[in-house]
């Protein structure tokens, strides 16, 4: 997937990418072609899910996960659930060799 046409502005030292299309940023070439190397920021910040983890991870001493509204949240408390079979993981505290599941057969 392409960025398209992107830019960099620097505000102080801060440098925003602004991208003409909606893409991941999967590994840290997407901020190399623009001239920005990875390795020499104290902070960078992403709008991903996990694909960039293999990449950043590596040169990363810590990774925040933001858990901002929309439809898409990684934590499974923000949904409401029906026709919900309980209990279950990781929904739910399930003891070691506890196996809810009974076969239909």
């Amino acid at each position: 997937v392409s960025m398209g046409r992107a830019a960099v502005f620097a505000v102080n030292n801060v440098e925003i990418i602004l991208t003409e299309n909606r893409f991941q940023p999967l590994d840290c070439e997407a901020l190399r072609c623009l001239g920005i190397e990875p390795r020499e920021r104290l902070l960078i910040g992403l709008k991903s899910a996990v694909h960039f983890r293999a990449d950043y991870q590596p040169i990363a001493a810590k990774i925040f996960d933001l858990d901002t509204p929309g439809i898409h949240s990684p934590n499974l408390f923000n949904y409401s659930y029906r026709k919900l079979r309980r209990p279950i993981y990781p929904l739910d505290d399930i003891p070691p060799g506890h196996c809810p599941i009974r076969s239909q057969a």
